[in-house]
């Protein structure tokens, strides 16, 4: 349990490779008729499959010459049912000059999916930034059971003391638990705070596992904990349960 919170935690702390950019870079996407692209842009869209790249440049005041740009390269979205998704993959800007290149980092992998019952929304809207959940190993018919799970379990108290039932002790009663429980009981809408991330964590062969990353919708500023909610599930067979709670840094 200790090895899977401590991933977690360096999920949701961003040091991963496929974490997103931090809230205070500044963003530009580049598609194969933008103008300005920079030249590893164009050449990495010349040869793949990606749609556009994003490239974010983080601020940083006493050192903005130097700031690295992290580049991300997106597919166009497309729908499968009522999920709507875009392929994301991390990439990595190698050699100098003339000979530098974008090389694609498969480790930061991951695919946005939302549901929507009318036309798939953009990605990285302004109006609604988070409308996407990064999912890591994830099929859509996987992110569908489990969104319906937690809309459910968040539903009510009683609802969130059935989902936890299984393994109160760990997931209940601890602190982010219990104050994710008060929440509940307190009307807050929990359900519709934006699920950022889920992750399928690896380890048993005869049970699933996820870890939600969930955005307190009660605090909002950077740095903001958000809830990790684990789930487990057996596989093939049964419901999902929330087997344990706790927070990490936004």
């Amino acid at each position: 349990m200790k090895v899977i919170l401590a991933m977690a935690a360096l999920l949701a702390g961003g040091a991963a490779p496929s974490a997103a950019p931090a809230p205070t870079a500044a963003c530009q996407s580049f598609t194969r008729t933008s103008a300005g692209a920079p030249e590893v842009v164009r050449t990495w869209l010349a040869r793949s499959a990606d749609d556009h790249v994003v490239v974010c440049t983080p601020q940083q005041p006493h050192d903005a010459a130097d700031a690295v740009p992290v580049y991300t390269g997106e597919t166009a979205v497309t729908r499968h049912g009522a999920v709507c998704s875009y392929a994301r993959r991390v990439l990595s800007a190698v050699g100098d000059g003339a000979g530098s290149r974008l090389r694609h980092d498969e480790h930061g992998d991951a695919v946005g999916m939302v549901l929507a019952s009318g036309d798939c929304p953009a990605p990285h809207s302004a109006a609604a930034p988070d409308r996407y959940t990064l999912t890591y190993d994830l099929s859509p018919a996987a992110f569908v059971s489990i969104m319906a799970f937690w809309a459910a379990a968040t539903a009510s108290p009683q609802a969130f003391e059935r989902a936890t039932a299984c393994c109160k002790s760990q997931a209940a009663a601890a602190a982010p638990g219990s104050r994710l429980r008060e929440a509940i009981d307190a009307g807050h809408h929990i359900g519709t705070a934006a699920v950022r991330r889920i992750v399928r964590l690896s380890g048993a062969s005869l049970r699933q596992r996820y870890a939600l990353f969930v955005s307190d919708p009660d605090s909002r500023p950077t740095g903001a904990p958000v809830y990790v909610i684990y789930l487990s599930k057996w596989l093939g067979v049964g419901a999902y349960h929330i087997t344990g709670v706790t927070e990490a840094a936004s």
